[in-house]
């Protein structure tokens, strides 16, 4: 199997899902970690939750736009929501905590901006021809 048929695949969105989730999980690992040692000051402890989230959503939809086989900025966009529901799913039902709508809204704004973002200049790329 060659390149080109791997990317006809119907889910080459599963690579990108997976990224993004662990670009989030990670990067707020990595966070809490930092903040459990005292290194990161206690004015930036925000940025350890919203960093990774963004970081995760961009880079979800930018690969997923540049291995879309069509429709790269839809498709990009769609991971984007994928993901955000992925996270709405998982926080519901892991947390026994009670459902916040700001902190819901403001997440899903900040994801949703990233995932556009990633999704235009995922579409923007273009792809190298190669030589044989």
């Amino acid at each position: 199997m060659n390149h080109s048929e791997a990317k006809d695949r119907p889910v080459f969105w599963a690579a990108p899902m997976l990224l993004g989730l662990l670009l989030i999980f990670g990067g707020t690992l990595a966070g809490a970690a930092w903040i459990s040692s005292g290194k990161l000051p206690q004015q930036l402890e925000s940025l350890a939750a919203y960093v990774p989230l963004v970081l995760g959503g961009l880079g979800a939809s930018f690969w997923g736009a540049r291995r879309a086989p069509s429709q790269k900025l839809l498709m990009g966009l769609l991971i984007g929501l994928l993901l955000l529901g992925c996270l709405l799913l998982l926080g519901l039902t892991l947390r026994d905590a009670a459902f916040s709508a700001p902190a819901a809204g403001m997440v899903s704004g900040m994801l949703l901006t990233a995932s556009l973002l990633g999704a235009i200049s995922g579409a923007a790329v273009k792809t190298k021809k190669r030589r044989r």
